[in-house]
């Protein structure tokens, strides 16, 4: 296996440093690519180790991501984990990601998160619970944490695949497409950072879940 961490960054000067550190031990490679930032994200990044991808204006998490893939490709790498550039995943849980692909040869390793409902502030538990409800129904197996950025897939097994979206539904869009075309599926435990009962992402729990449900009976029934 060879590794590669994509970490899509917007404005994230106060921990992308952090990030990529702790990331750096566990892959060969980590890149980020910064989505527009107007305060020094990228420049952090690179000074921290980082391979710095910029786009010139914010295009979305997805299209970043798109970015990022085109150039691990490009890399010759085998595998890449996906994670975010606000600091609420732990890198150090990647190791256990890499042992259950290693141990299980799955093309997709979701980091599935323990969801709490005592300790999840309560717009982010509904909107997780739900999406994987949906996801689960709609690719016939259980998908124990469908919303989850973190995540390590086989490159060759999007090969031919066409990515077509721009913000958070990039996740169901790859889960969908992957099951479809007869990938497996495995899932590690991930711990997420709350700060004063909250996640940092920038996801809007009501609105984005709408729109990536949405998008993801496209995805499966009308093969957008």
């Amino acid at each position: 296996m060879r590794t590669c961490a994509l970490i899509p960054a917007y404005n994230e000067v106060p921990y992308i440093a952090d990030v990529v550190k702790g990331t750096q031990p566990h892959v060969e490679k980590v890149v980020v690519i910064d989505d527009g930032s107007g305060d020094g994200t990228g420049e952090v990044a690179r000074d921290a180790g980082a391979t710095c991808l910029r786009s010139p204006r914010n295009c979305g998490k997805a299209s970043a991501l798109r970015t990022g893939i085109d150039f691990a490709r490009a890399q010759n790498f085998t595998h890449v984990i996906t994670l975010d550039g606000d600091g609420q995943h732990w890198p150090e849980d990647i190791p256990g990601m890499l042992r259950v692909a290693e141990e299980t040869g799955a093309d997709l390793v979701i980091g599935a998160r323990s969801f709490d409902r005592a300790s999840m502030p309560r717009s982010r538990y509904y909107s997780n619970t739900i999406g994987s409800r949906v996801a689960s129904s709609l690719v016939g197996r259980e998908i124990r944490d469908s919303q989850s950025g973190f995540r390590l897939f086989r490159l060759d097994k999007l090969r031919g695949t066409k990515l077509r979206s721009r913000y958070y539904e990039l996740e169901m869009e790859m889960l969908i497409k992957m099951a479809r075309s007869g990938c497996t599926i495995a899932h590690a435990p991930v711990r997420t950072i709350y700060h004063d009962g909250e996640a940092r992402s920038k996801m809007r729990p009501v609105r984005d879940t709408v729109r990536v449900c949405l998008w993801s009976v496209a995805f499966r029934f009308l093969g957008a």
